[in-house]
């Protein structure tokens, strides 16, 4: 209980002195001293020594105290309800009464708490016999939700009431209603009257009981703090409720560093403690200033003592507070409780006031409660249920609910008027580890100084009990972005919208001056520039003019454009960009797969525009397809964006770009592209396909593991490659294992095994490439193309490998149908047996005839190499 209380206004001197009766269950009784009578069995005393119902079912419960009348009387007393009152679930607290049991007719007056509906204030009533009469009524819907207040009331002698509360629970005590009525003179009993359904048969809460004279105040004002506002308000919190006149005089405040008084005082009309100073000029951010305050009176008209208070203020910039560890996956439990957590780091040297702040939890949105972060303090967010679970580990705010997903989800923390102060979209990749991936670590920020790197900055705790919530990270060290960022690519939202998207986060100012662009064949500079939030990696360009179809056009950086550590796009990066075509079937070819990776890498489909056109990605999805049907199933969206590719362009798509690199160095690492998922592919066999936002299929591929180089002793971790990407996907001779010398897979650009038939200017009906070929993997020259092309088509054809001896080696194919008059049989290298052929020359024969009766015979030599 406050020991101080406050005197509203100026009090008759009472003509005598009566004993008090004050009660705040500190003793862990309240049978005796002062002694409650009534179903004393109803109640107890909680741990939280508070008067506490401790009841079974619906029903009414009282308890009653002798109290003694004065000619001016003081009430206090402190509330608390679990619950929204209604008419069958509020609480009376007589002040006064002419007998003890409070359920029968009786003369007295009593406060009232709950009542129907949701307008519920503070009321006071008179009771004289069994009539109820209302004599005041505070604020509508004060107390219409579950509540904890304090109240205070005076009666003097003449008959007036006045009824003040605090809604916080606390002594900032407002004037809540008046009246005048001295009907009931007489009386010794104050007490509780409980009426309740059983479901809140545990939900009142009663502490600091007070009737007596009433307290003078004889102690001045002083000041609890001073908040800075904004740029050119500050607020002064006082000790206690004080006088308007003295408190609204601009005279009584005066600041340092030239600023001298406020040009307005206001006391704030719900908190009399709080006063409002408005300035003429503004505060410069991190500059010490003194405020000196005097003058000022309480409304007991004590005067406070002249002070000088020192204050700064501190205008919170991105990155101030960062997200700084992740426990998305507490099960099972290492050392740390089971629970769902963040943590977050005030990386400045200021206390900063998070009340009001909000943070985004996916599509969640939760706002802070009244929260101070110290400087390079540390605070844990989780669900309120498990405050106590973490009280070991420090600072924590806790929410109704909590809930984070494992992976793949944004991180928002905004500051209360809306501004990003830190985003995080985080991936259960970024574990690297199988074993802590499964549950019970957190991840870790790394260097708090580079807030803007996801997987590279961020790693699983090393500390023993799986996470360091509220404590320094186990993994902190240096970690600085040293990497310049550039444009991964632009698309084209209509002719005169462009998509910009950066290979990292940028800095929001300058990737939104227009200037810092150029578009060249006449287009000039932007109109307009508009960042996508929250991490601004991406632009929206709009241009003065539109773009016209059949143009290539280049935008250019031209101006100081960098990441959000300050590291600069190069000014002669530029990129290309053209209004896309429409697709048809094979211009976008499946060219590579994984579908087998090695342990903590993932799948990844490569595409390849085969076309002469510009093909926005946008426009496809990826799929399974079925393969009676021939109907696309289950289809992924390529990209969410415009995503524009270039005739002869390759990209890469894979769920975790970081772990594709790690394993196979990109050549090309803009052509790798991360996306959320992609269609299922089994290690053994599946189907992957391309299909555009009609469903149509523009390619296919049917894929099994036997399709991978005989001779591989293991093929995981090993790609298809198409060798020709002119040749169909379904010809499962033009596919190949890549070359171990490339690391066996080249995601992003052109394949190991790439071969396309050579021309003569000599025309030949059967042509051989390379002269030698060495079937060993390696990337050079690993397959032997046997290419035909006729004058006319129906040809079935034979292909046979006899070595220099005329033995038989291989049969390629028996009377194939050539379908068309141009194609390409391949070999491996590999004998009927499935064993690699001796390095030599060897003889490819080739037989053709089709329906008109014509028959052709063809004889070429070829040789096979390897290393001696």
């Amino acid at each position: 209980m406050n020991a101080k209380t406050i005197l509203f206004f100026i009090l008759l001197i009472p003509c005598f002195v009566r004993a008090q009766m004050v009660d705040n269950f500190s003793d862990g009784d309240f049978t005796g001293n002062p002694a409650w009578i009534g179903n004393t069995d109803h109640f107890i005393v909680n741990a939280n020594k508070q008067l506490q119902l401790n009841h079974s079912g619906a029903a009414t419960s009282i308890l009653a105290t002798q109290i003694m009348l004065a000619d001016s009387m003081e009430w206090s007393f402190w509330v608390k309800l679990n619950f929204s009152p209604s008419d069958n679930n509020n609480v009376r607290i007589y002040l006064l009464a002419d007998r003890e049991d409070l359920t029968a007719p009786l003369n007295g007056y009593f406060i009232k708490l709950g009542e129907n509906l949701s307008n519920d204030p503070i009321e006071l009533f008179k009771q004289t016999g069994t009539t109820v009469l209302s004599l005041c009524r505070g604020t509508p819907a004060l107390v219409a939700n579950a509540f904890a207040v304090r109240i205070r009331v005076i009666h003097d002698k003449s008959g007036d009431w006045k009824i003040w509360a605090d809604a916080a629970g606390g002594t900032n005590y407002h004037l809540e209603a008046s009246a005048n009525d001295a009907t009931h003179t007489t009386g010794d009993w104050m007490g509780v009257l409980c009426t309740y359904t059983s479901s809140n048969a545990k939900n009142f809460f009663f502490d600091d009981f007070y009737a007596g004279e009433v307290v003078v105040d004889q102690e001045p004002p002083g000041v609890e703090s001073l908040t800075w506002v904004h740029p050119a308000q500050l607020d002064v919190l006082f000790s206690e409720p004080v006088d308007k006149t003295t408190s609204e005089n601009p005279v009584n405040y005066e600041v340092s560093q030239s600023i001298g008084n406020p040009s307005a005082a206001s006391r704030d009309m719900q908190n009399a403690a709080l006063v409002h100073l408005q300035f003429a000029a503004s505060f410069a951010s991190e500059l010490t200033y003194q405020v000196k305050i005097s003058g000022v009176r309480d409304l007991a008209g004590n005067l406070m003592q002249a002070i000088t208070l020192p204050f700064s203020f501190h205008e919170v910039k991105q990155f101030d507070v960062l997200i700084h560890e992740i426990m998305a996956d507490p099960d099972p439990a290492v050392g740390l409780p089971n629970q769902e957590y963040l943590e977050l780091y005030n990386r400045s040297d200021f206390d900063l006031d998070l009340s009001g702040w909000k943070l985004t939890l996916g599509s969640t949105i939760k706002t802070f409660p009244q929260t101070t972060l110290p400087a390079k303090g540390f605070l844990i967010l989780g669900a309120a249920a498990a405050q106590a679970e973490f009280a070991p580990y420090g600072a924590f705010v806790g929410f109704s609910s909590f809930s984070l997903v494992n992976t793949g989800t944004t991180l928002v923390l905004k500051e209360s008027s809306g501004k990003i102060i830190h985003s995080v979209t985080y991936s259960d990749s970024w574990y690297e580890n199988s074993f802590k991936k499964d549950g019970g670590w957190s991840l870790e920020m790394v260097d708090v100084l580079n807030p803007c790197s996801e997987a590279s900055n961020w790693r699983p705790s090393k500390d023993l009990k799986g996470g360091t919530p509220g404590a320094v990270n186990s993994q902190t060290n240096q970690n600085p972005d040293l990497q310049n960022p550039v444009i991964h690519f632009v698309g084209v939202n209509s002719p005169t919208e462009l998509l910009v998207v950066f290979s990292e986060k940028m800095d929001s100012a300058s990737i939104c001056n227009k200037n810092n662009y150029y578009i060249d064949q006449q287009v000039g500079t932007p109109a307009g520039v508009s960042a996508v939030a929250p991490d601004y990696r991406k632009v929206c360009i709009m241009l003065p003019v539109a773009i016209e179809e059949g143009k290539t056009y280049q935008l250019s950086v031209t101006g100081e454009v960098k990441d959000c550590v300050g590291n600069l796009v190069s000014a002669s990066v530029s990129k290309r960009f053209g209004v896309p075509n429409a697709a048809e079937k094979n211009d976008l070819i499946i060219n590579e797969i994984l579908f087998a990776p090695k342990n903590g890498c993932q799948d990844f489909v490569e595409i390849y525009n085969r076309s002469g056109k510009i093909l926005d990605l946008k426009e496809f999805s990826f799929s399974n397809f079925n393969s009676s049907t021939l109907e696309p199933e289950h289809p992924v969206n390529i990209s969410d964006d415009s995503f524009l590719c270039f005739p002869n362009e390759y990209f890469a798509f894979t769920t975790d770009t970081a772990a594709l690199n790690l394993f196979y160095p990109a050549q090309t690492p803009r052509n790798l592209v991360q996306v959320a998922k992609l269609p299922t592919m089994s290690n053994e066999s599946g189907t992957i396909a391309i299909a555009n936002k009609s469903g149509v299929l523009i390619d296919r591929f049917a894929y099994t593991g036997k399709m991978h180089y005989p001779l591989l002793t293991a093929v995981s971790g090993v790609s298809l490659e198409r060798m020709n990407p002119q040749l169909p996907a379904d010809d499962k001779n033009n596919w190949h294992s890549a070359a171990e010398s490339v690391g066996f897979a080249t995601p992003g650009y052109r394949n190991s095994q790439f071969l396309v038939a050579e021309t003569e200017e000599k025309k030949d009906v059967i042509l051989l490439s390379p002269d030698v070929f060495s079937p060993d993997n390696d990337g050079y020259n690993d397959v032997l193309a046997i290419s035909y092309e006729f004058d006319e088509p129906d040809y079935s054809i034979t292909i046979t490998v006899y070595d220099a001896s005329g033995r038989l080696v291989r049969n390629l194919c028996k009377n194939e149908l050539c379908g068309t008059a141009a194609g390409t049989v391949y070999w491996d290298g590999l004998d009927n047996n499935h064993h690699k052929a001796l390095i030599g020359r060897y003889i490819i024969q080739a037989e053709c005839f089709n329906l008109k009766g014509n028959v052709k015979k063809y004889r070429k030599t070829t040789v096979l190499g390897g290393k001696i």
